[in-house]
């Protein structure tokens, strides 16, 4: 029978006392239990809380106030959470920057020379300048510049890649060696192509071995080079020339040129006409330089075969004489180059022509058809010199008529405009050009 000090009570001491008789004894209620664990988790969450520096929140990025989770105002602090990114997949190995102001774009895959730039180098002594704001970089992404320190010496730079390993480092201060490049071909400054300059080249290499060849190589290259490199090749061409044609020695090889005894009865203009040179028989005897009066039976002669034809440049006022198709440039033998004088007033026609047949003429009379003035054939006064070859055009030129090559008794007029439409050259070299230009063989191109 239980005491009456022992029975329950309705009022509020009656709780208190029955709760110390459970604390003594007993088992707490249920609702305690809960509301005592609640009251530990808030406790701990407080000192937890507390124990977090103020300095420790996300650094802002450029421009941006810092809010510290102890200032105002509290329902930022508080509505802040303290977010957790999600993990992003592994990125590949960063390349490491040090000593560096600026993050490069994208490294190249090879050690190629970093081009040196004409920017000045920044020094201690500038002035620091503020950058605007930027927004904040994603998770990942390199820092921004103005997070960076500045450094002494922005010249100074070092790149390294951890992937690659012993790999030295590049400074673009130092002078960008560029790679060598060898072309195939070296384009000469004249401005002839990769081709033409190549036979230039093979055609010299072959000058002191194989005249012969040089000659043809040369010529070739002569017709489709730059005027600045034609220039050169006529000097070249003219000196091979005064050997292999001009002079009595034969050459091995040379399809122009054979060598001939003489027999008994025989004279230069009789071995020219058997032979069927296409050359004047004086030729042959300048070349030998013989005496056609005085030949002997087993003298060796020089022949020539020829034909020979001749362009006339009116803008250079020159005169190339060549030996091969008259159609077909890129086949010709350059043989020798010529100054002449034109017409005046540029009266001197381009076009087509041949020598006229009947026209090569020694020491000729001449009228002047403008005034009806003679003038003999030993005068002295004779403007038209000891030698005329006459011209027929031909083709669309064939109504260009009374023209021809003949020389001059007035040197200065070389290189000038002073005929009345003929071409005129000095004294020697008409007589040259006369010995190798054939009547109704040799043809004459007039270019502007």
């Amino acid at each position: 029978m239980a005491l009456p000090s022992q029975n329950e009570r309705t009022n509020e001491l009656g709780r208190a006392y029955v709760y110390r008789r459970q604390q003594q004894g007993g088992r707490p209620p249920m609702p305690l239990i809960v509301a005592g664990l609640a009251l530990a988790a808030v406790g701990a969450a407080w000192g937890i809380y507390s124990l977090i520096p103020s300095g420790s929140a996300t650094q802002p990025t450029s421009g941006e106030p810092l809010i510290r989770i102890d200032q105002k105002p509290a329902e930022t602090a508080i509505a802040a959470p303290l977010a957790v990114p999600a993990p992003s997949p592994k990125a590949p190995d960063p390349v490491i920057l040090r000593q560096d102001t600026k993050v490069p774009a994208a490294q190249p895959t090879t050690s190629q020379p970093t081009p040196k730039t004409d920017a000045p180098a920044a020094t201690p002594a500038s002035p620091a300048t503020t950058p605007a704001a930027s927004p904040a970089a994603a998770p990942g992404s390199p820092q921004p510049e103005t997070s960076r320190p500045k450094l002494d010496d922005p010249s100074k730079l070092v790149v390294s890649d951890p992937s690659k390993k012993n790999t030295p480092a590049t400074n673009p201060a130092a002078p960008a060696t560029q790679p060598a490049s060898t072309p195939t071909t070296a384009i000469p400054a004249s401005g002839s192509t990769a081709d033409v300059a190549a036979l230039i080249a093979q055609g010299e290499a072959k000058l002191s071995s194989d005249p012969v060849q040089a000659r043809a190589i040369l010529s070739r290259a002569y017709a489709k080079a730059a005027p600045g490199d034609q220039e050169r090749l006529r000097d070249q061409l003219n000196k091979v020339n005064a050997d292999l044609l001009f002079s009595p020695r034969v050459v091995a090889g040379d399809p122009l040129t054979e060598q001939y005894s003489v027999v008994s009865g025989d004279s230069i203009v009789k071995i020219t006409k058997a032979r069927g040179l296409a050359v004047d028989w004086r030729f042959i005897q300048r070349i030998n330089k013989a005496d056609p009066a005085r030949l002997r039976i087993g003298q060796k002669l020089k022949l020539v075969r020829g034909p020979f034809h001749a362009v006339v440049h009116k803008g250079e006022y020159r005169m190339d004489v060549f030996q091969g198709p008259p159609d077909d440039p890129a086949n010709w033998l350059f043989i020798r180059s010529f100054k002449v004088g034109l017409g005046e007033g540029n009266s001197t026609p381009p076009g087509t022509f041949v020598v006229r047949r009947s026209s090569k003429l020694v020491n000729p009379p001449w009228v002047n058809p403008r005034t009806g003035e003679k003038f003999g054939a030993d005068d002295p006064k004779n403007p038209i010199g000891e030698h005329w070859l006459g011209l027929e055009g031909v083709g669309e030129s064939t109504p260009l008529t009374g023209y021809g090559i003949h020389g001059t008794i007035d040197p200065d007029s070389i290189g000038k405009q002073r005929s009345m439409g003929c071409v005129r050259l000095d004294k020697e070299e008409i007589a040259m050009v006369y010995e190798m230009l054939e009547e109704q063989i040799s043809v004459v191109k007039i270019l502007p």
